[in-house]
């Protein structure tokens, strides 16, 4: 078993909401050691977690307000049901009220993308510590109580709404759908069916930053060196990166 770090013995000064927001991106160590040592905090991953949601619905609200991006956003819909009826997955009467019912900026569209974000955020941020929370406890033998761990991944819902906005403001400012903060937007006419481009595009550089404070945040709760639950957190995302290119999951 690794060597664990030091223990604190100094009471706990729990921060203040303010602090955790900055403090994400400025000292996560500090963060991290506060949120082990201090007792069950709902807001730490409640909060965060529903202004991702709110942000993540305005920025998409933001794009359709490009003509360009609206287009392009068709495009992709459209040529996706139309492989689907070249493969005899769907008739064409069922494409053409798939094509109504997932335009971009139709009512329909919305209220999917709402109910999405709403249902699929929380099933992720759970499942995702679920999976820490079992290689922390069988792989490290720590003793991290799982409600913390949805705590650490919570407070980086902070990172996904810095990236959200980033990616906002690149995709409106260049009038493409293809330029995230990632290799992807290097690439000239990215295809969606190209895995190699596929793979570009999730070499995000808030990814990166994401993985790091989660890995920051699961040493501090775990009690284990940092190195180790580093390798661990990036080699679980390398893995889900090529089962996602190889199955042609565009999300995650």
């Amino acid at each position: 078993m690794d060597e664990q770090t030091p223990v604190t013995t100094e009471p706990a000064k729990p921060m203040s909401f303010t602090d955790k927001m900055i403090n994400i991106f400025a000292a996560p160590g500090e963060l991290f050691e506060d949120v082990r040592l201090t007792p069950p905090t709902m807001s730490n991953w409640l909060v965060p977690m529903l202004l991702f949601i709110v942000v993540a619905f305005l920025m998409s609200q933001v794009m359709f307000m490009n003509p360009s991006i609206l287009s392009q956003m068709t495009d992709l819909v459209t040529s996706s049901i139309d492989k689907m009826v070249a493969e005899g997955k769907l008739t064409p009467e069922q494409a053409e009220q798939a094509i109504n019912m997932s335009k971009p900026g139709s009512t329909m569209f919305m209220i999917q993308q709402v109910v999405g974000i709403l249902i699929l955020t929380p099933v992720v941020l759970f499942l995702l510590s679920l999976i820490y929370w079992l290689l922390g406890k069988w792989g490290m033998k720590a003793t991290a109580p799982f409600m913390k761990v949805v705590e650490v991944l919570g407070l980086t819902f902070f990172i996904s709404i810095a990236e959200s906005i980033v990616t906002t403001i690149l995709m409106f400012v260049m009038d493409s759908i293809t330029a995230t903060p990632s290799l992807g937007a290097f690439v000239s006419n990215f295809d969606y069916e190209n895995k190699l481009h596929m793979a570009l595009a999730k070499i995000n550089i808030f990814t990166f930053w994401d993985l790091t404070v989660v890995s920051i945040g699961l040493s501090r709760l775990f009690q284990r060196h940092l190195p180790k639950v580093l390798v661990i957190v990036f080699a679980l995302w390398v893995v889900w990166t090529v089962f996602a290119v190889m199955m042609n999951i565009k999300t995650g």
